[in-house]
């Protein structure tokens, strides 16, 4: 049996301010597509659930790439 009583999500920055860093991780993948760079302020503002929109806002083409492997690699990249 689970003993857990209470799962707390954050949302990034509301309680640990780590949405920098989602933010340099997301410009990372940007480029290497030669997109167009985000900001906090950006990001804040076109996140959105399913993340898959998200990352189409943000001109990610999953016509030519995987979205598992796109958010795989981001995950990958946050966990380092």
């Amino acid at each position: 049996m689970n003993n857990i009583k209470h799962v707390f999500w954050d949302w990034n920055g509301t309680l640990v301010n780590d949405a920098w860093l989602f933010v340099e991780i997301m410009n990372v993948e940007l480029k290497k597509r030669n997109l167009k760079l985000i900001n906090e302020s950006e990001y804040r503002r076109s996140f959105r659930f399913p993340v898959k929109k998200y990352y189409e806002n943000l001109g990610f083409n999953f016509h030519l790439e995987d979205f598992e492997k796109v958010g795989d690699d981001f995950i990958k990249k946050f966990s380092e």
